[in-house]
């Protein structure tokens, strides 16, 4: 796969930037893409580009060149994949010599023929439907590039169905967090908080937000915040006593 040069690269606004699927999120993926450049001054000949990626899948197309102020292109149908769930794009500038990298905006999010953003693409914690049989379990998380997404055994049924089952929500997501709080934690994250992109700051901004605080970095006490961060996120949820109801009942027997 060809390298680029990220010396003196400028960051594309994602305004700047749309990504319009055609269908739904679980259909084939084809989209129409466009790029405005016109504030950005790369010379005309550089080569702009879609790159898209779901785990370890990845696509990359031309667009075109900026020499016009615009780039658009339409039904591109994106080929490696099989639906667009999960998807991220980025769209690169890239110079003709030596592959050096003039622009770049990354993490963008496609949007549905009614400009509205996939639900679970803005969840906290994308659920991903997955074949988890060569693993042996009924699901896993798994870490991306500054992305963390439960992955739920296909034959369980669809996605969709399984995220309102209680079973979902009373012991496979309390567990699936702690799991992402403890990498996190035990991790270099920055106290400050101060990039949103990044992963660790996204999670602790968020249990912050639903009050269960901030950890103390390096301190010894971090299973004990564990413990609190994901008594409250569960509390949240809000199923523990329908579970306990249901158990007693003979529902789980």
């Amino acid at each position: 796969m060809k390298r680029f040069n990220y010396t003196g690269r400028k960051k594309i606004l994602r305004e700047d930037i749309s990504i319009r699927l055609h269908g739904g999120f679980d259909a084939k993926p084809v989209v129409d893409v466009v790029v405005d450049l016109k504030d950005y001054d790369f010379p005309d000949d550089a080569k702009i580009y879609l790159e898209t990626q779901c785990q370890t899948r990845f696509m990359r197309l031309l667009l075109g060149e900026t020499e016009a102020s615009s780039v658009q292109a339409h039904s591109l149908e994106l080929h490696e994949f099989d639906d667009a769930d999960g998807l991220n794009f980025r769209i690169k500038v890239v110079a003709p010599d030596q592959g050096r990298l003039l622009g770049i905006a990354e993490k963008i999010k496609p949007y549905n023929k009614d400009e509205k953003l996939d639900d679970n693409q803005q969840s906290i914690l994308p659920v991903r439907s997955a074949d988890l049989s060569q693993a042996g379990v009924l699901w896993r998380v798994y870490f991306g590039d500054q992305e963390a997404v439960l992955e739920i055994e296909k034959e369980l049924g669809g996605k969709d169905q399984v995220v309102r089952s209680l079973l979902f929500k009373g012991f496979i997501l309390p567990a699936a967090m702690r799991q992402i709080l403890a990498k996190i934690v035990s991790d270099d994250w920055d106290e400050k908080l101060k990039d949103p992109q990044e992963l660790s700051t996204r999670w602790l901004l968020f249990t912050k937000q639903v009050g269960a605080g901030l950890p103390v970095k390096h301190s010894p006490d971090q299973e004990d915040w564990l413990d609190d961060a994901v008594r409250v996120l569960a509390r949240r949820i809000g199923v523990r006593h329908q579970i306990i109801t249901d158990y007693e009942s003979g529902v789980w027997k």
